[in-house]
């Protein structure tokens, strides 16, 4: 009897996870429409810590010519040495846009510090606004996007975050990025916003008055933890600032995106969202409808259970993410992909099980360096 029990109760879970699943489209849907269609108007600062050649730096740099016509931003390119591969890009971006305000800042050997901190931390002196944006290397702005940040800043808030969505990839590798990326992590941020309890504080795009920088502390403080954009987001959290989701999300494009590549920099992840943040880490299998239903038919047919209901529950789950997956791609991404490739979502909540238990260590290596990672997510540079 108590095996029964545990197959409809593993069902009502996959159903409410199911239903949790549509109510997240539908505040994705209401939220991500775009920012304002007119140019940003509002003085701002934008500091872009780079190291190494990402996919995407070149058409990023691009990017914050084409989202910037009334040329408002302060630019920031913040690099360790002249040494880095990056630094003749950065400095041909800046040679050939010589009317604009853009700087390359040599921010020195990062030392103990993580390496983005110690850029950011460096070049933040030289910003002359009270505004202060943050985008890594990987992303493409738009003046949806700098506009909805001035809008909010204009509004009152303190903290503006943009959710980031992956780009278009092809292969293996590069579906295992979009699915992590666009159908995993994406996935609650709307809700979760609507519902007051942000979490998404993804430093893909992320901004703050100099005030709400100083509020918390400033940036030194975060400079030994390895997810410095959630670190910064909780802790504006928890100094009562006001924070805001924007309306459009930030393209990303990780650097890598071979199978191997991709299984290492998820697997890094997911050791980074454990010692980070270890209740989401315990609990994320507990909320998957996909893995619930899989479960409880699993039992059911190990007990000799009708597999009626567990089945029921199962196509559900699996119709739902696939569907959803669909109509927000759609919705929210510039590319179009046939329905029948979404094949993938099929496997992808399964196979993520594997990442669980792989992502029970304590360091990680990160272009180049390795760290040690402690509770609370500060990390030591290892030799």
């Amino acid at each position: 009897m108590l095996d029964l029990l545990i197959i409809f109760t593993l069902c009502v879970a996959s159903w409410l996870g199911t239903a949790g699943l549509w109510a997240c489209l539908r505040s994705t849907l209401r939220r991500f429409r775009g920012g304002p269609a007119q140019p940003c108007d509002l003085a701002m600062t934008l500091i872009k810590p780079v190291r190494g050649l990402d996919d995407m730096l070149e058409e990023g740099l691009l990017s914050i010519v084409e989202s910037d016509p009334l040329k408002t931003l302060q630019v920031l390119i913040a690099l360790e040495t002249a040494d880095d591969p990056a630094y003749p890009l950065a400095r041909a971006f800046r040679e050939a846009h010589p009317d604009r305000d853009i700087s390359v800042v040599l921010t020195g050997p990062a030392g103990a510090r993580m390496g983005k901190a110690h850029n950011m931390i460096e070049a933040l002196p030289r910003a002359r606004s009270r505004f202060i944006l943050f985008c890594d290397a990987d992303t493409r702005l738009t003046r949806g996007l700098l506009s909805d940040a001035a809008r909010a800043f204009r509004a009152g808030v303190d903290a503006v975050y943009a959710m980031p969505y992956h780009a278009k990839s092809s292969g293996v590798g590069g579906w295992w990025f979009m699915i992590a990326f666009n159908h995993c992590f994406c996935v609650p941020a709307a809700l979760s916003a609507d519902w007051g309890q942000l979490r998404s504080f993804a430093g893909a795009f992320m901004g703050y008055t100099r005030e709400a920088l100083e509020k918390i502390g400033g940036l030194e403080r975060f400079s030994n933890v390895i997810a410095e954009d959630l670190c910064l987001g909780l802790a504006a959290r928890r100094a009562g600032l006001r924070q805001e989701l924007l309306s459009e999300p930030v393209l990303v494009r990780e650097t890598g995106t071979s199978p191997a590549e991709a299984f290492a920099h998820i697997l890094k992840w997911s050791t980074i969202v454990l010692w980070s943040c270890p209740t989401a880490w315990l609990l994320a299998p507990l909320f998957n409808p996909v893995l619930q239903a899989a479960a409880a038919l699993a039992l059911a047919a190990a007990s000799g259970r009708s597999l009626v209901l567990p089945g029921a529950a199962l196509a559900a789950a699996l119709g739902s993410r696939v569907s959803i997956a669909v109509i927000q791609d759609r919705a929210l991404a510039s590319y179009r992909i046939p329905v029948a490739a979404y094949w993938r979502i099929l496997l992808a909540d399964l196979g993520g099980l594997i990442f669980w238990p792989l992502s029970l260590r304590r360091t990680i290596s990160w272009r180049g360096r390795r760290y040690l990672l402690g509770p609370g997510g500060t990390c030591a540079v290892l030799p």
